[in-house]
């Protein structure tokens, strides 16, 4: 497994274990190594540019989770070809072996969804935004894990995840302005935006049931609940965060300063929504966490 000790790593590796399973994960640092040491996980030391060793891994392994994505390098192109290599790789090692490969992407390479709830089989639009062009690099990713031979290539997408402190994603990066502002910003006129999201637990049962289950060559979506509105997260954000549902709308240039990353500033001004009806279907994912305005207007940080 790689990304073991990320946000969402760290829950699939917990659920992993939890089933019953033996980790081998990859660890480019004393500290990961410490960590992983410390949930009765073996290190593999190395990083995602050591393609040898992560061939070698995968050989040995009876499946694969590729959960890892270094955004070290500062650009995305660079992090994505660095990406791609590591995903040759992890094939190479398991080819002929009929084994899984899940690779993690995610539905930001969907775009602004518009009124639409996108499947797995919805067309995708290039996009104007650099940010999600990057993103949409990861495209080509995905069909070369689906189309890889002689494994059972499967690729998942998470949308915006939550829970567990939120990661240093969607949440984290709102809660931060929302504190430096002593309200939670949303977008001017974009506070009708729909949103899909899953919780980081219900993501790691995806994991694992794929892992388990899940045929060569499928793409599944994953998110638990749709038809959340921007204002609407914004206020229960609020409430979560003590500030008594106050919220702030902003337009484009004040909200990314606020926010203090552009990129993450477009995304929360459009729509994401997906459809994870496949995954419920094929697999029996079934999440337990529906009613995400509940839980973060009750959490306390």
């Amino acid at each position: 497994m790689t990304g073991a000790t990320g946000y969402i790593g760290s829950a699939i590796a917990r659920r992993l274990l939890e089933t019953g399973n033996q980790i081998v994960a990859l660890a480019r640092s004393d500290d990961a190594t410490r960590k992983l040491e410390k949930q009765g996980i073996e290190p593999l030391h190395g990083a995602l540019t050591d393609t040898q060793i992560l061939t070698h891994a995968a050989r040995s392994a009876d499946g694969v989770i590729h959960n890892a994505f270094d955004m070290s390098t500062g650009d995305f192109a660079t992090s994505n070809a660095l990406d791609a290599e590591a995903v040759e790789a992890l094939i190479v090692g398991l080819q002929g072996s009929d084994k899984p490969l899940v690779y993690t992407s995610g539905t930001g390479v969907l775009g602004d969804t518009g009124a639409a709830i996108y499947d797995e089989e919805t067309p995708i639009a290039a996009s104007e935004l650099p940010a999600v062009r990057s993103l949409q690099m990861r495209l080509k990713i995905e069909r070369t894990v689906l189309d890889a031979p002689g494994l059972r290539g499967i690729v998942l997408r998470p949308p915006n995840v939550y829970g567990l402190g939120d990661g240093r994603a969607v949440f984290w990066m709102i809660r931060a302005a929302a504190q430096r502002l002593g309200a939670v910003p949303y977008a001017v006129g974009a506070g009708d935006n729909f949103w899909t999201f899953v919780h980081v637990d219900d993501l790691a049962d995806l994991f694992v049931l794929a892992l388990e289950k899940a045929p060569a060559g499928q793409l599944f979506h994953a998110g638990a609940q749709n038809g959340l509105r921007t204002r609407d997260i914004a206020v229960a954000l609020s409430h979560g965060m003590g500030l008594g549902g106050k919220t702030v709308a902003l337009d484009g240039p004040a909200l990314a300063e606020a926010i203090g990353f552009p990129p993450m500033a477009d995304y929360w001004s459009s729509n994401s929504q997906s459809s994870s009806e496949k995954a419920r279907r094929m697999l029996g994912w079934k999440p337990r966490h529906a009613d995400l305005l509940a839980e973060v207007a009750q959490t306390s940080v």
